[in-house]
């Protein structure tokens, strides 16, 4: 028998959650932790509405750049697949990642696997001659490097604006691909993308449940890649999928 409930596939941090900083209502529902227990991303009273409610009608896939063990320490309680690690990781319901996708990524990605350390040390070094504190470190997931992702350390956001502008300037990403939003500049392989391994859930599903509606929701232009496989998507009236599109309206 076939489901003929919509499959939703949800983008989590700055999405359904985050860190109470950028709240205007005081934190409540915690909706995932540090790898200390301490709380570090919330949902506010409309956000939990809205997962509540969509896990109740839809099949809810999470699409997240979080790596295995981040997305372990989300407290929404998912029950389905879930894709990490930006399209490097599929998992099955039972948490298991799916060996077909990961042998594929293992492959696509080899050439990546020496660099991706020392562009995260030139990264740090950059930011330190620029004045700039910060850290940075290689994602890697069941021993494949997947990609760089570098923060500030109680800066400005703009700290990483300014890194990656001097970064591109000396030319050591040209071809790569870069998603930068707050306080996360990340820098990923064209192979890796959240909507390859989104494009291979929805083969599946169709094969296994036929045709039914497919949701996407995500906040940050990185997101729209596997929002664009979906037959309707949707954004937070304060996402960065928003400030763009009433930028280029408005101007």
């Amino acid at each position: 028998m076939f489901d003929v409930k919509p499959l939703a596939l949800v983008d989590l941090d700055d999405n359904l959650f985050q860190t109470a900083r950028k709240m205007s209502e005081t934190p409540t529902h915690i909706a995932s932790r540090t790898e200390s227990g301490a709380p570090s991303g919330y949902m506010t009273v409309m956000q939990k509405q809205f997962i509540t409610w969509l896990m109740n009608n839809a099949y809810v896939i999470p699409v997240t750049a979080r790596s295995i063990e981040a997305f372990s320490r989300v407290e929404i309680p998912f029950s389905g697949a879930a894709v990490c690690s930006h399209g490097g990781v599929i998992l099955s319901a039972d948490r298991q990642p799916d060996a077909q996708w990961q042998a594929q990524m293992k492959e696509v990605l080899a050439p990546y696997q020496d660099r991706f350390q020392i562009l995260s040390e030139q990264a740090i070094e950059i930011g330190r001659e620029m004045g700039h504190s910060l850290r940075s470190w290689v994602v890697e997931e069941l021993s494949t490097s997947f990609y760089v992702v570098t923060k500030h350390n109680n800066a400005t956001d703009q700290a990483l604006v300014d890194l990656l502008w001097e970064i591109k300037k000396r030319g050591l990403i040209s071809d790569l691909d870069v998603h930068i939003n707050g306080n996360n500049l990340a820098f990923l392989p064209k192979e890796l993308n959240k909507r390859f391994a989104v494009q291979e859930i929805i083969k599946r599903d169709k094969e296994m449940n036929g045709a039914r509606p497919i949701l996407g929701f995500g906040d940050s232009l990185s997101d729209l890649g596997f929002m664009s496989e979906c037959l309707f998507w949707g954004t937070p009236s304060n996402s960065q999928i928003t400030r763009a599109i009433m930028e280029k309206v408005h101007g």
